[in-house]
């Protein structure tokens, strides 16, 4: 492999990097808005952690962020 070669492996992955890190960031916003909507329908952080990737206090905090929990 030369130097050209290498280099281009390093720019695909670093796009692909890129690519993973602006899904993940769009999914998380999802899934806080998502909770934000079953927060104003009753549901509580400590509910909503269950099963999820996030506390139920960071729950909380995005549910503050977007108006859906208490202040």
């Amino acid at each position: 492999m030369g130097p050209d070669e290498a280099g281009a492996k390093v720019k695909l992955a670093t796009t692909r990097y890129e690519d993973l890190a602006e899904q993940l960031e769009a999914a998380k916003r999802d899934l806080l808005d998502a909770y934000a909507d079953a927060a104003r329908e009753g549901l509580g952080p400590e509910e909503l952690a269950g099963g999820s990737p996030f506390t139920a206090d960071e729950i909380a905090r995005g549910l503050r962020e977007r108006g859906a929990g208490p202040a």
